[in-house]
């Protein structure tokens, strides 16, 4: 049997439950117009997982379209 213990698993790639909820969560945002501030909390904690942050842009672009990947890196450099 394979066990792998918390402390060695180092990345993660989206598709995972929390992972996508984050993405809807951040996506909604994007949608209302949320502060920058809010999407980075969320940026950060999937970050903290292991996820590049070209992933998630590619993923918004895909799901929400160019614009709204623009839009949500300028309101996160802020």
């Amino acid at each position: 049997m394979n066990i792998i213990k918390e402390d060695t698993v180092k990345t993660t790639e989206l598709g995972t439950l929390w992972s996508e909820t984050l993405l809807e969560t951040l996506c909604d945002g994007l949608r209302n117009d949320w502060s920058g501030h809010a999407l980075l909390q969320i940026l950060r904690e999937l970050n903290q997982k292991g996820v590049k942050m070209d992933k998630v842009v590619n993923r918004v672009r895909k799901k929400m379209g160019s614009e709204a990947a623009q839009v949500m890196l300028m309101k996160i450099k802020k």
